[in-house]
């Protein structure tokens, strides 16, 4: 991963007002808790925004610096919530939920999903998006990040009497990449862990309790760096979803 490579990354909780649309639950046998369909049934908390930089693979906490977030040049957002703490799946949408109208834009929430990607020497590649083939890991996920980040019922499901493939790590969709990690631990603990556990290309396993708290919500938003032009353009973080990097997470 180069080291000059960089992007500016936002976080805002958000949260769904039902005096705007009721709680909804499906009944296809997930048992799913959907967020709302409607941009506005949702609370966000401005407050409590935070704004870090990426760059060469590790996390800076810029919220106190003077970054004029109106006149960055955005690159993806993605609108990530938990389920109930007894169901693992992350549902999301990769716009701010906030600003379209779920229903109309995607025609509903999905959970995470997976294209696999075949590497040179047999590896398989994973790339993290909402619209991928597949349901689980192209290949067993490290125990560095699973279930720190991904949860368990993402991972590569063995075959009966097949040998497993070799995990060329996760990529893909980069505001959801970034999103992960503030799950991984509760709310007041994102800037630490964001801070001190993402490193080039791995994640550092915690020991702090779990985010997944029931039904949270955060708005995932990433930006051209404006402190580093030539490191950081559209196309460079194409590349970097794409895998070509290497991956996000080894």
């Amino acid at each position: 991963m180069p080291s000059d490579l960089s992007c500016l990354v936002l976080y805002e909780p958000l949260r769904a007002d039902y005096s705007k649309q009721r709680s909804v639950e499906t009944n296809d046998g997930n048992r799913f808790w959907l967020p709302p369909n409607r941009k506005d049934a949702y609370l966000r908390d401005r407050a409590s925004a935070r704004l870090f930089r990426w760059r060469g693979g590790r996390m800076s906490d810029i919220t106190a610096g003077n970054v004029n977030q109106q006149h960055l040049s955005p690159y993806g957002v993605a609108t990530v919530f938990t389920q109930w703490r007894d169901t693992e799946h992350l549902l999301a949408v990769t716009f701010d939920a906030e600003k379209k109208d779920v229903a109309d834009e995607y025609g509903g929430w999905k959970p995470l999903s997976f294209d696999h990607i075949a590497q040179p020497g047999s590896q398989m590649l994973s790339l993290l998006g909402v619209a991928g083939e597949q349901h689980q890991l192209a290949a067993p996920g490290s125990p560095a990040w699973i279930p720190q980040l991904l949860p368990s019922i993402y991972d590569y499901d063995p075959k009966p009497k097949t040998k497993s493939p070799e995990s060329a790590g996760l990529a893909g969709n980069l505001p959801l990449l970034f999103a992960l990690p503030a799950f991984s631990a509760e709310p007041e603990h994102l800037s630490h862990v964001l801070t001190s556990f993402m490193q080039p290309n791995r994640w550092h396993r915690h020991g702090l309790p779990h985010g997944h708290i029931g039904e949270r919500g955060i708005v995932v938003s990433v930006f051209l760096d404006p402190s580093n032009k030539k490191g950081s353009t559209k196309l460079l973080l194409d590349l970097l979803q794409d895998g070509h990097f290497g991956p996000f997470y080894a």
